[in-house]
């Protein structure tokens, strides 16, 4: 499913080019998608669920519909991943950046009474989305129109949890394989970002406990990715950065 071809809002959109936002129809992802829109940025939104895609559709501002492409596929898997590389580029032209939001929080028992189901559940989509996104997507960037990826991701990374051990595992593996990526070729030619979000980040999607005072909201950190993505961010070469 798509709104509309590349060709037809070729001349409406700004220095941001055309971004891939993996994840882009979950909490956070969105708040990047709204961010990226009000920029003037071409957004492209892969999702495997035709109804969470047009629920952000559905919340997306009206003068901002033709510049939002949602493509129904799998990011995470091998055969999906190959898939949106041969189509996203023929419907949406070429992409100058990608920003990967992906993975979902878990909590529940230590780490050592973790089950394997569970633990390749965490693994699948917590870090290898993230690889097969990078392996996918990476070598697709523009590298004409200065090129970045971003990865978000959260504190677990940073602060071992025991009862959510998976999450901070994945998290800190996560943050490796974009050095990784850094230091290798592509790393010479690709502006490389992990965000760090460092709270909960509420939105109007809110659910649960009354969030503090000093977490963080969707605009923020919307905002914050879309500075990243665009080509004047004040910080190229700073691979970690963490949303002050």
């Amino acid at each position: 499913m798509t709104n509309s071809s590349h060709q037809s809002d070729a001349e409406a959109v700004g220095a941001l080019g055309t971004v891939l936002v993996a994840g882009g129809a979950g909490v956070v992802g969105e708040c990047v998608v709204h961010a990226l829109l009000a920029r003037g940025a071409r957004v492209v939104v892969p999702s495997r669920s035709e109804s969470r895609l047009t629920a952000l559709a559905g919340r997306v501002d009206p003068a901002d519909q033709e510049r939002l492409h949602l493509v129904l596929g799998d990011v995470g898997t091998e055969q999906g991943a190959a898939t949106l590389r041969d189509a996203v580029p023929a419907e949406h032209g070429p992409l100058r950046a990608v920003v990967a939001s992906l993975g979902a929080w878990w909590e529940g028992e230590q780490l050592v009474d973790v089950s394997s189901e569970t633990w390749d559940r965490i693994l699948r989509d917590n870090l290898t989305a993230h690889f097969l996104v990078a392996r996918t997507f990476l070598p697709l960037l523009d590298h004409t129109a200065a090129p970045v990826y971003v990865t978000l991701a959260g504190i677990a990374a940073d602060h071992p949890e025991p009862f959510a051990a998976p999450i901070s595992i994945t998290g800190a593996a996560q943050r490796m394989m974009v050095r990784a990526l850094a230091v290798g070729d592509i790393g010479a030619r690709v502006r490389l970002h992990e965000v760090a979000i460092m709270t909960p980040v509420v939105t109007d999607r809110w659910i649960g406990a009354p969030p503090e005072p000093d977490w963080l909201t969707g605009e923020v950190v919307g905002s914050y990715v879309a500075d990243v993505v665009a080509p004047e961010f004040a910080r190229p070469n700073e691979l970690l950065l963490e949303i002050p």
